[in-house]
């Protein structure tokens, strides 16, 4: 029973950390804050998480184990590659709208504060994978880096992170769907030019 207990409590701290830490980021969020939100006292805290560094780095992999089995799929996914990666970025976007773990561990992310990197490790092997196989099927434009589609692809979901904090109740997905039609048109190879 003890266990059992304690990993509710453990859970409930991460649940209340992510909504804090995607609300406020990691300078404006307190580990009180955090307390008052999961209804634990600092000494529950600090069993789980000796330091808010340690916190945050907790949030950040549960919201990347959020986001990988979305990135597996899309990998598996066959077909056209582009569509795919493009698919499982606004795949990813409803994530970060609908999940806060999600969007706690992508905020703290680019804060770059704990486990950095983890978030965009979750998804960027997989869209690195896509992307790949669009070359090797010609469908990727001539001139056009693998790794300058990943790049874009993150700043995409940066940019829907932040739109959200702004504007929680926007539809992130259909708002990066028509990005990304415009976009493939210019990433795609000509008809002519696919092999």
């Amino acid at each position: 029973m003890t266990q059992e207990r304690a990993a509710a409590t453990r859970e409930r701290l991460l649940r209340a950390a992510a909504r804090e830490f995607a609300e406020s980021g990691y300078a404006g969020t307190s580990l009180q804050a955090v307390c008052r939100t999961a209804g634990v006292s600092m000494g529950a805290l600090t069993f789980h998480f000796p330091a808010k560094r340690s916190l945050a780095a907790a949030v950040v992999r549960a919201g990347a184990v959020a986001a990988r089995p979305l990135a597996e799929r899309a990998a598996v996914s066959g077909g056209d590659s582009l569509s795919a990666v493009a698919g499982l970025s606004c795949d990813l976007a409803a994530l970060l709208a609908h999940c806060p773990m999600a969007r706690a561990a992508a905020r703290l992310d680019s804060e770059q504060i704990a486990a950095a990197g983890v978030w965009g490790e979750a998804w960027e092997p997989a869209v690195r994978e896509m992307l790949h196989h669009a070359c090797e099927g010609g469908q990727l434009s001539a001139g056009v880096a693998v790794e300058t589609v990943i790049q874009l692809n993150a700043h995409l979901l940066h940019g829907v992170s932040v739109a959200l904090r702004a504007c929680p109740e926007r539809d992130a997905v259909e708002g990066l769907e028509r990005v990304w039609g415009a976009v493939l048109q210019g990433l795609r190879a000509p008809a002519s030019a696919a092999r």
